[in-house]
């Protein structure tokens, strides 16, 4: 007995959490294990949605989540909180029952009860890092995410917060190559609008420059919000949807190669697409499912904390993702060589970076700047106006590199002085850059 729980124990995992607006997932990965696993709300099922809703107790502190929600919500036992993302984003007080209730900490609970259902496969002391991703995350989701996370205050060293097109990326990073060959399409349905993910990848770069077009498509919209229950009105809305995930697969195709396709969400749980279906097929290797993003995220938190050699061979520039590599030339055992101060890759809104540097004799920092996207290498020179004149070497400048969104960079230096020989100015001097 004692063995067992010695080998259980040594076991460490890594998170994907997948906060959605209607269900929210979580995927594990082991670290015994090359591929991640999603949580099942009932063992030995395959039920990995968890609705995003909240339901109180009627006149009662007494509050449920999930199923549980649903459940006593249909059996008018208490009061519905849903949009549980949108509400937290606003920030505004919610009234629930005659109460009102801070909308982030509604969202913290959601959370909190959900992670609860891990006990399942190990306890929170066991993870190594967490990754949250959402549709949209932006400096706003961010703020909120951090203050539920902050409010949970979980034993876990790393937590991290991501799009779904930074899941999907990671995802496809532990697919057989064949599948990113050519071009990846990832369309997410759930009988409202279809969102549509385009992964392109430049295969004659080195590393690979990965790009993800995200699109809202309308064509697939059903305003019941999934099928009639009439068999005679819900053949003709599959027939209708058909048609028209078929003229929209022959668009999108058109003209290019592309080598898998992932059909995810509960719009397409139902296979009704066989016309689309066959069209797709061609020469294409199509998936379905709908916990890819919370898998992808648990890829992700494990190549944060321990990359694997997939990160050299490719780099994801979406719409957050710095789109330059920024380094200076720095002088090492006497010899000028290339110090790296941001990778291309890194989301905007991660980037925080500090480290100090000693000046020869001039008063000026030269960042050089070196698209991957195409384009020539630049130079930005900052002028360091007003610092003293000292002897070569005896200038320490602290810099500090934040980001204000994908292509701007603001850089701080601060003249730190040298030891005891050298008292700071007290001078410092901040420059944005267009990256």
């Amino acid at each position: 007995m004692s063995i067992f729980g010695e080998a259980k124990t040594s076991r460490r995992f890594v998170l994907g959490y997948d906060l959605g607006e209607e269900v929210s997932q979580i995927s594990f990965l082991a670290s015994d294990s090359d591929l991640p696993e999603t949580l099942s709300t009932l063992a030995g099922a395959e039920l990995y949605n968890i609705p995003t809703v909240l339901c109180k107790r009627s006149e009662v502190n007494q509050w449920f989540y999930g199923k549980d929600a649903i459940a006593k919500i249909e059996s008018g036992e208490g009061v519905r909180v849903d949009h549980l993302i949108e509400i937290a984003r606003k920030g505004k007080r919610v009234d629930v029952d005659g109460t009102g209730y801070d909308p982030v900490s509604l969202l913290t609970l959601f959370v909190k009860r959900t992670l609860s259902l891990l006990s399942m496969e190990m306890s929170m002391d066991m993870v190594d890092a967490i990754v949250f991703t959402t549709r949209i995350m932006d400096t706003r989701m961010i703020d909120v995410l951090s203050e539920v996370t902050g409010a949970l205050a979980l034993p876990v060293k790393s937590i991290f917060y991501q799009s779904y097109e930074d899941s999907l990326y990671h995802y496809m990073l532990y697919q057989p190559d064949d599948l990113t060959t050519h071009a990846v399409i990832a369309c997410d349905y759930s009988f409202g609008t279809m969102t549509v993910y385009d992964m392109k990848l430049n295969h004659r770069t080195t590393p690979v420059v990965v790009t993800i077009d995200k699109s809202n498509e309308d064509c697939l919209a059903i305003s019941a919000g999934g099928f009639p229950e009439d068999p005679t009105e819900k053949a003709k809305v599959i027939d209708r949807l058909d048609e028209r995930l078929l003229d929209f697969s022959k668009e999108i195709m058109d003209g290019r190669i592309v080598s898998s396709v992932f059909l995810l969400g509960e719009g397409f749980r139902e296979q009704w697409m066989q016309k689309s279906l066959d069209f797709l097929c061609r020469t294409r290797r199509v998936f379905q499912g709908n916990n890819l993003f919370s898998k992808g995220a648990s890829i992700a938190a494990r190549e944060k904390i321990n990359p694997t050699d997939r990160m050299d061979k490719y780099v994801l520039l979406d719409a957050d993702k710095l789109k330059s590599n920024l380094g200076l030339m720095v002088k090492k055992q006497g010899k000028e060589v290339y110090h790296a101060l941001l990778d291309a890759g890194e989301n905007w809104y991660d980037v925080s970076e500090s480290i100090d540097i000693i000046l020869e004799l001039e008063a000026f920092v030269e960042i050089i700047i070196t698209p991957l996207t195409g384009g020539e290498r630049r130079i930005h020179k900052i002028e360091l106006e007003g610092l003293p004149i000292r002897p070569v070497r005896t200038t320490r400048l602290r810099m500090k590199i934040l980001m204000q969104s994908a292509n701007k960079v603001i850089i701080n230096l601060e003249d730190m002085g040298f030891g005891e020989l050298f008292e700071s100015s007290g001078l410092n001097w901040t420059e944005e850059i267009s990256v």
